[in-house]
């Protein structure tokens, strides 16, 4: 038992020794643009255990309330035969709406052209794709 904590602990450490710096501490530092957050994951671009996706949205835009920019598609479709999705694409192209929250991404169901899910980010955070 002690050999398994022990081992916990050496790959626990290894993988915190991952977090630390190996460059510079900023992108300020390095003169790069902040990261960015994207890609995001929820019931309107999974399938169920069953394989029945009878009441999710066939294709989706993720698009960022500051901006009005398409940041991310999906498409079942081409999920189904195991290709990604580019926001090229997608022919869909939302009109930014002044009632949604700032600061966020909202998941648009290109069929209906509704609003489906708002994700809020923190301010500040630069969306992409």
């Amino acid at each position: 038992m002690k050999k398994m904590a022990v081992a916990g602990l050496l790959v626990l450490g290894a993988v915190l020794s991952g977090c630390g710096s190996n460059g510079p501490s900023s992108a300020e530092d390095a003169n790069e643009e902040p990261a960015c957050v994207g890609g995001f994951e929820g019931w309107w671009n999974s399938t169920p255990v069953s394989g029945n996706t009878t009441d999710l949205p066939e294709e989706t835009v993720t698009v960022d309330t500051n901006t009005g920019k398409t940041i991310d598609a999906f498409n079942r479709s081409r999920n189904d035969a195991g290709k990604p999705t580019a926001v090229s694409d997608v022919s869909y192209q939302p009109v930014p709406d002044e009632t949604w929250p700032k600061d966020s991404a909202v998941v648009i169901d290109t069929s209906t052209g509704k609003v489906i899910e708002t994700i809020s980010v923190d301010p500040g955070t630069q969306l992409c794709q």
